[in-house]
């Protein structure tokens, strides 16, 4: 900070012993300046996104796979909630049967899905 400060101290006495002219280009070069600083910040945050989009693709694989155990999970858990339901003579197994085929393709769907999102 302290540097910084010098540096527009000392532009202000050059710039107030020249011309109009001469402060129109040191003006000019210190806009270009600013330019080329932004154009270099833009370019690592540039590098900083690719790096963020192949770490989450990495990660693409192992939770399409647990999305896979999950509805393994959701499928067993229903298939017991069937096989209590008709034992006891629910009336509501259709819907059971139903809700547990719809988490399933649900979770499928969503696991076939998520890798085209990162693509």
């Amino acid at each position: 900070m302290f540097q910084l400060k010098h540096f527009f101290n000392s532009a202000k006495k050059v710039l107030a012993k020249t011309n109009v002219s001469a402060k129109r280009y040191c003006a000019l070069f210190l806009l270009g300046a600013m330019y080329v600083v932004q154009a270099f910040a833009q370019g690592i945050g540039g590098k900083g996104f690719a790096s963020a989009t192949t770490e989450i693709q990495s990660y693409a694989t192992p939770v399409k796979n647990l999305m896979y155990a999950i509805a393994a999970v959701i499928a067993l858990v229903g298939a017991f909630n069937v096989y209590f339901k008709m034992q006891n003579g629910d009336q509501d197994v259709k819907k059971t049967i139903m809700m547990t085929i719809g988490g399933c393709v649900a979770m499928v769907a969503m696991a076939t899905a998520l890798p085209m999102f990162f693509k």
